[in-house]
């Protein structure tokens, strides 16, 4: 392939990118990823909606997550690249809807991404004392300094993310296990009857948001040094990690707030640690949400980046963003189009144009659509019989939740999306 980025230039064109990660850093990356803004609201919501039945919720939520898991620790291992979701398309039906993928996931990522980054701005307003109306500001101030990181190299990226999963890792920890020994506190364990479980159905839809991410670290695969070996590795163990941490956070909610109380849906850590520690401790929360949407952004940043790099090199995007780094391999520009996109949904957000709900609540859709589409290769790829029939099920009974749950207008995004990606691909699959 022809240097398309001038002799002098310190890009070089698509030669793979660095295959550095192992269980560690990954793993890291990981739970940042997983662990973001849901962390800080879904405990009280969960516990508003089903009192002391909420903590099953949690648990049939993650029993639920298992499978999706599984078919992404497998067709991770099994088809590692920067294209993810969409090179597990590619793997199971062919370039022309792996297109139509890659396009729904730009779409998706341009709204999810931009929203995670106007959550993270919202806490550090509240930090700094702001005015609510100013969180894009803090958006932007987050969004410039993750394109930095990870401009900068992925050695260095991985080691933050390293250092941050532990730090955030052992405060929501600490978080949970003040709630659960603070004086008074009363920890009431769930009826584990057919009404208790009744109760746990009905917040499954609350708390499943908690889950999703491991679907953006399938986009970190093609970095990997022993994929096949450590991708489900660390799929395992972040999901455990996961599950720890929203299991000892919402029985420490639950032990100290009162369902009824206004603040439990909105704000459930910042009054746990009011209520428990001090009335002057509210900072700290925000402090801590900060942090955890700052690492949030970055797992998500550079999965979305590893897409547009793809996508370049694959031909749907120009060329010349997949243009790597002569030193340390990073998809440099493909980064900064990425973070550039990201801030121009925000700005739009700033102005009224489209709300953090909204965004949310698309990116959502999109993406359980994608889970959909990735039971439906691994029913295609897998080996055996049994294992065919399993995701062949899965996809089925993932598609009759999404046709019955969903707005079918919005469903209009993601098909509109899709179509125009698979038609760029079969148009320039004909030219080629």
């Amino acid at each position: 392939m022809r240097d398309t980025t001038g002799a002098n230039s310190t890009e070089s064109p698509p030669a793979g990118l660095r295959r550095h990660l192992t269980v560690v850093p990954a793993t890291a990356l990981a739970v940042t990823t997983v662990i973001g803004g849901g962390a800080l609201v879904l405990p009280g919501a969960a516990l508003r909606e089903a009192g002391n039945d909420a903590l099953l919720g949690w648990v049939l939520a993650a029993v639920i997550t298992l499978p999706l898991i599984f078919v992404f620790a497998r067709l991770g291992a099994r088809f590692p690249s920067a294209g993810g979701i969409a090179g597990f398309a590619r793997a199971g039906f062919g370039r022309i809807s792996a297109a139509g993928v890659e396009v729904v996931l730009i779409g998706t990522f341009g709204l999810g991404i931009p929203a995670i980054a106007l959550s993270g701005g919202g806490y550090l307003a509240a930090a700094l004392n702001w005015p609510a109306s100013q969180a894009w500001i803090g958006a932007v101030v987050l969004l410039l300094p993750v394109a930095a990181m990870l401009t900068a190299g992925t050695a260095l990226s991985a080691r933050v993310q390293t250092v941050l999963a532990a730090i955030l890792t052992a405060a929501l920890l600490a978080v949970g296990a003040l709630g659960l020994f603070a004086p008074g506190a009363q920890f009431s364990p769930p009826d584990f009857g057919p009404e208790g479980w009744g109760h746990a159905f009905t917040v499954v839809g609350i708390v499943f948001f908690g889950f999703t991410g491991w679907e953006m670290i399938a986009f970190t695969t093609g970095e990997y040094r022993d994929p096949r070996r450590d991708f489900p590795r660390v799929v395992a163990l972040s999901f455990l990690i996961v599950i720890g941490v929203y299991l000892l956070l919402a029985a420490g909610v639950q032990a100290v707030l009162d369902p009824s109380s206004p603040r439990v849906e909105t704000a459930p850590l910042a009054e746990l640690v009011e209520t428990a520690f001090s009335p002057t401790a509210a900072t700290l929360v925000s402090v801590l949400g900060v942090l955890i949407l700052a690492a949030n952004l970055v797992g998500a940043v550079w999965g979305a980046s590893r897409l547009v790099y793809s996508s370049a090199d694959e031909g749907l995007l120009p060329r010349s963003l997949a243009a790597v780094s002569r030193v340390g391999g990073v998809p440099r520009r493909a980064v900064l189009a990425t973070v550039g996109l990201f801030l121009l949904v925000v700005l739009c957000s700033a102005t009224g144009l489209i709300t953090v709900t909204g965004m949310f609540e698309v990116a959502g859709q999109n993406f359980f659509l994608l889970y959909v589409l990735c039971a439906a290769v691994y029913g295609k790829v897998a080996d055996g019989a049994a294992a065919r029939a399993f995701g062949i099920v899965l996809a089925v009974c993932l598609l009759v939740v999404a046709l019955v749950g969903f707005d079918l207008i919005t469903i209009g995004y993601p098909l509109a999306l899709f179509a125009a990606g698979a038609g760029v691909g079969l148009v320039r699959g004909r030219r080629t």
